[in-house]
């Protein structure tokens, strides 16, 4: 299993709230091989991609990113962990 990285090196987490772009935030609410998910998502609905994650943009919907786009987007940028259940 890879662990994805954000382009500053820090880990993605399940729950982490990040800034897409200037002014659009988001969560990561699906990781993909872990197959974990925030209450109301389904992890198994995106186990055919195999890896990755899934991030939940407020003004964009859902995107997924895989390992590589994750480590050159210098646009997504995390803000803050999520504390868990």
């Amino acid at each position: 299993m890879t662990t994805l990285h954000y382009n500053d090196g820090q880990d993605v987490r399940l729950g982490n709230s990040i800034r897409w772009g200037s002014d659009a935030t988001g969560v990561v609410i699906v990781m993909i091989a872990e197959q974990t998910a925030l209450p109301g998502h389904a992890a198994a609905e995106w186990a055919y991609l195999q890896h990755g994650c899934m991030i939940e943009v407020s003004t964009a919907g859902l995107f997924y990113y895989d390992a590589e786009d994750l480590t050159h987007d210098a646009n997504l940028v995390l803000l803050s962990r999520w504390a868990g259940p």
